[in-house]
């Protein structure tokens, strides 16, 4: 993994200058573009995201083979294990009269509490229509990750047992 992300760029640049049909070219998603009018979804830019997961399963997987790996000389954890995640998208377009938000927190937040209790994983509700209109949101007011996605739930665990669960 890490010499594939050392060459990444050169790798990516002769792939793309591949023409279209090539067999060694894979389609590319619809463009993504962030704020600033780049593009954020460049295929140096999936595949360095996919390089990156790959080399932290290996040295999570080191990590667990080898305990001392967990620590280095100071007492501090050298590798931190990584976060798994999973977006589950909620049905609003399909059943519009549904009020799944409540669903899920239920009642002062007792459902979604019971949820994360049984799980371990933290539980939050992302998207279009997670915040009431003229609330304020993030207190530095810069949009959260996924506030323009359709309204779904993150799951957020320490292993993709637990998120999965």
């Amino acid at each position: 993994a890490n010499e594939r992300l050392s060459n990444l760029e050169m790798e990516a640049a002769r792939i793309d200058a591949l023409p279209r049909d090539h067999p060694d070219r894979s389609p590319s998603p619809p463009p993504i573009y962030g704020t600033d009018g780049k593009r954020r979804n460049t295929r140096a830019v999936r595949w360095k995201d996919k390089y990156t997961l790959e080399r932290q399963d290996c040295l999570e997987q080191l990590m667990d083979l080898n305990p001392s790996m967990k620590h280095n000389a100071s007492g501090l954890a050298s590798i931190v294990r990584r976060k798994r995640t999973k977006k589950i998208y909620i049905p609003v377009d399909e059943h519009p009269t549904y009020n799944f938000i409540g669903l899920i927190i239920g009642p002062r937040g007792k459902t979604q509490k019971e949820m994360e209790q049984k799980t371990g994983c933290k539980i939050a509700i992302r998207g279009k229509g997670s915040i009431k209109e003229g609330a304020r949101g993030r207190r530095d007011g810069k949009p959260m990750e996924g506030d323009f996605d359709p309204l779904h739930v993150v799951i957020t665990g320490d292993d993709q047992g637990s998120v999965d669960a």
